[in-house]
């Protein structure tokens, strides 16, 4: 039988889509600053030279995109992905940062007998801001979502988005699944993909795979 696409499932695709392609364009980018020709400098003056004025925009796509996964129901491979990927980009929007700060304080970078580079007041202070107002934010972005992918996804919970109240029993998956099949899909056109999502729910319960099968049971509420 044929899958038809449902929006969470082109959302997260799209998304992750997005973010792979930023983050393949801010590797070549950094890849095309280092491979500058800086003899004479140390390993933190070439880095101070190739990155303080790196610019955000392909790190900015890739937030927007993680934040389209995140919210898109995903399992825990693509979320452990996604976490990788955006602590990388948050530890870079904190490197670009050290380094913008250090450039605009010292204002030179390299020695008299040496190959040196110099900024000028304003362009230092233009530069400063700028990153400042780019790269902050995306840092304590990336940083939110690098640890909420590694969290449990609450996204799945039953329609009202609420857990169930401390003290009461929350009810099987299952059942809240057969409830569905009875009430509204055993007579429609979809019936014989919802019976089939049902038997696996019912399937991942028994195993313990209680995430998938709450990924199972949003499609079915889909249906």
């Amino acid at each position: 039988m044929t899958r038809h696409w449902k929006r969470g499932e082109t959302i997260l695709a799209g998304g992750a889509v997005v973010a792979l392609a930023a983050s393949a364009e801010t590797a070549w980018s950094l890849r095309a600053r280092f491979a500058l020709e800086l003899e004479g400098l140390s390993a933190l003056e070439r880095a101070g030279v190739a990155l303080w004025d790196f610019r955000p925009l392909p790190t900015a796509v890739f937030a927007g995109a993680a934040l389209a996964v995140l919210l898109a129901p995903a399992g825990a491979r693509a979320r452990g992905v996604l976490a990788v990927l955006a602590a990388a980009h948050a530890a870079l929007a904190v490197v670009v940062l050290a380094l913008a700060a250090w450039i605009a304080a010292a204002g030179d970078v390299g020695g008299p007998d040496a190959l040196g580079f110099s900024y000028p007041p304003g362009e230092r202070a233009v530069t400063l801001a700028t990153q400042l107002v780019a790269w902050l934010p995306l840092a304590v972005l990336l940083a939110g979502v690098a640890v909420a992918a590694t969290r449990p996804s609450n996204r799945l919970l039953p329609p009202g988005g609420a857990a169930e109240p401390a003290g009461r029993t929350a009810r099987p998956l299952s059942e809240e699944m057969e409830a569905l099949w009875a009430e509204r899909l055993a007579f429609s056109p979809r019936r014989e993909r919802a019976r089939a999502l049902l038997e696996r729910i019912r399937a991942l319960e028994r195993s313990g795979d209680v995430e998938r099968a709450r990924e199972l049971a949003e499609e079915m509420r889909r249906l």
